[in-house]
This record gives C-alpha cells, structure tokens and sequence, in this order.
C-alpha cells in the first residue's frame, strides 16, 4: 500500500446495528485512523459513524432482505462503477471486504479492474440453519447470484442443503479475494480445506486494555453476552445456573444475562438490551464471561471484550478453548451439567482464574489498535 493511500472499508450490512461483525469492523475502522491510516467507510448507514479520520460513505436501500435483515442494495453490476468511483477519489490502495453479498461482490470487481489489492475478511464461515429450511437453498443460491453476478466456483457439501448453500456464497467471495483473512485459526483451516486459496488467521481489533481487579469477596459473578439466537445457547448457561443453585442455593454464584427478557431462573439477572458503556460495567463486575455457543463461532467479540478487561471466558466449545488457550476455561463436557460442574469448582476455588485471568491480559495485548494495523499492512503488502 502506498505510503499516504487510504483503505477502503466495505461491508453490505447496516452498520445501524453493531451485532459482531459491525462491531469488529467500525473497531478496525478506528484502529486504522488512529494509527493514522486515511480510511473510507462504505456501507448502509455509514454516515452513523463518526471518528477522525474516517470518510463515509452511506448507500441507500433498495429493502431489506427478511430473517437476514440485510440491506439491499442492487446488483453488483450496478454498485461497481460507485465503488471504483470512491476508490479513486480518495487514492484507496487496499480494499478490506467484510461481508458476501452485492456490495462486496462490487468491491472485488472494481479492485480487479483498478488493479487495487482486496482482502475478505470472513466472520463467519459456519453459517447453521433448521434442516428443515434445506429445501430453501437453491432459492438462496439463485438470490446470492443474481445479486453478485458469481455464478460459477467451488461448492462447500459437508452439511445440509441449505448450510452447504450459505457456506458456499462465503467461499466463492473468498475466491475471488487475493487474501482471505479470518480472525480464528480453526476458520482459516476449514476456508483452506474448502479452497478459499491463500488465507490469513488475523485477530479482530481488541479494545485498549482497561483492567480492573475483581472485587473481593462476595459471589462468583458471571457474564452471558450475545444475540438471543438458536446457536448461541443461553439456555445451556440457564440451566446450568439452575443446577449450580440447587446445589449450592442462591447467593453463592450470580448471572448477569445482557439482553432477552426476563425470566424466572434463579440466581440470575436479565439486564434487557445494553449498550456498550453497560456491558463494559458489567464485565468489569464479573470474574468471568460465559460463551455457551458450540462449533459456530469463529472469534466472539464478546471475548475480546473480556480479555481487554483482564477477564478470562468459560467456552462450551472445544474448538474455543483450544482457539482461546491461556485466557480460556473448557468445560469437561458442552453441555450444561458440564459448565455447571466447572462453575462449581471455580466457586470452590477462585484461585483457578489466577492463570487464565493473565492469559487475557496476554491475549488482547497482542491485539490492540497498534499491533492490528502493523500485520494489516504487512499482509497488504505481501497482497501486491
């Protein structure tokens, strides 16, 4: 990348909502203007994000694609010429995709045409859907390439129908970048094996570190952090709440559950939705966050939250807590009779967080603002 040029930063979801991947890609917007690094913001409702050094670029909505909630936005072939338009103006000298559909599509294209290097970062290459919706995919396939114009390309086949189609309109955008960039090792290795070419285990953004010290005493308190879907399964926390208080009784160890309603479980609080200022008050409260979700996450941010407040994660998922290493706690078995075993023994012995607690620390140092935008450029250039 040419010393002065800026990166140009695309994403086809409405950045209107900060779910994860909104959220790992506004922080990579800041982390590169606050290294200094010219940055271009091209997404539906971008004009919502305001930082030195950021120039946006909001597109308007043609509808919304429903269960997805996914802008949209036309064709491919229609959205290239504003791309290469804003690449242009602003002498862009990378373009950093974060998403699969038109507008992502555009990029890569108008990249190819200019001869700009264009990198894909993939946030979730495990997309899981009901079996029973698997008659749906070739409705999905027909609808992703209508909107892109790709066609033609490698097909994933290692679930059902439907997953299979989902997983392949990730894949054939990762084709067509010159690096793939995924923020878990695991994902990296599953793009590799379905042949998304060269790919690149980068971290998200961390959050500079603000570490406070648990306070002494008191309960072990515990953070449930994430979208209320079928995969992340907060019932396995809940119900492990419940084995953990019919053991011990109330008072001895506490759930704080950002977002959802409430319900009657005991030992345990639903705050509703947050904001992020809540959950940072939330998370410097707690000894640890709980991440109960099982072979679909690629790197939560939530746990990037917690690392940057020194607090290590409970991980359900094998695959996480290998992912994780220091900063993680695996539990014995992913379901909930095994969190509550582990919680159960942190109780007995808050000593246990001691390591993990600096693994955090560890972890999210080698992920701050700094560090990000120094690998960011060496991958871009290698890209060249």
């Amino acid at each position: 990348m040419r010393s002065g040029s800026a990166v140009l930063l695309v994403c086809d979801y409405s950045l209107a909502y900060l779910g994860g991947a909104q959220t790992a890609f506004v922080r990579q917007a800041r982390a590169l203007a606050d290294e200094g690094v010219p940055v271009v913001v091209l997404a539906p409702d971008a004009d919502g994000l305001t930082a030195d050094g950021v120039v946006t670029v909001a597109l308007p909505r043609r509808g919304t694609v429903p269960v997805l909630d996914l802008p949209l936005l036309g064709r491919a072939r229609d959205l290239e010429p504003l791309v290469a338009a804003t690449a242009r103006r602003h002498d862009v000298g990378a373009i950093i995709v974060h998403s699969e559909f038109a507008l992502a599509a555009a990029a890569l294209a108008a990249g190819e045409r200019l001869g700009i290097p264009v990198l894909h970062t993939v946030h979730t290459f495990f997309w899981r859907a009901p079996a029973m919706l698997a008659p749906f995919a070739p409705v999905v396939s027909r609808v992703h390439g209508a909107l892109t114009g790709i066609r033609a390309g490698d097909r994933f086949t290692g679930s059902h129908a439907l997953n299979n189609a989902l997983r392949t309109m990730t894949l054939r955008i990762a084709q067509r970048a010159d690096v793939v960039l995924s923020p878990s090792r695991h994902q990296a290795d599953a793009l590799r094996a379905a042949g998304a070419g060269r790919v690149e285990a980068f971290s998200n953004v961390a959050q500079p570190l603000q570490i406070s010290e648990p306070a002494p005493g008191g309960p072990l308190r515990l953070l449930w952090v994430a979208r209320f879907a079928p995969e992340k399964r907060v019932e396995v926390a809940l119900n492990a709440m419940s084995l953990v208080v019919s053991r011990l009784g109330e008072g001895r160890v506490h759930l704080d559950v950002a977002g959802g309603t409430h319900r009657a479980v005991p030992g345990v609080t639903f705050h509703g939705p947050v904001s992020g200022e809540c959950v940072a008050e939330l998370m410097d409260a707690a000894d640890a966050a709980l991440i109960t979700s099982l072979g679909f996450d690629n790197q939560p941010m939530v746990a990037l939250e917690a690392f940057a407040h020194g607090r290590p994660v409970i991980v359900s998922d094998p695959v996480l807590a290998t992912e994780f290493g220091d900063a993680a706690l695996g539990t014995p078995t992913p379901d909930a009779a095994g969190l509550a075993e582990l919680i159960l023994r942190l109780e007995a012995d808050r000593s246990l967080l001691d390591a993990p607690r600096a693994g955090a620390v560890t972890y999210a140092s080698e992920r701050v603002a700094a560090a990000h935008v120094a690998r960011l450029r060496e991958i871009i250039a290698s890209a060249r």
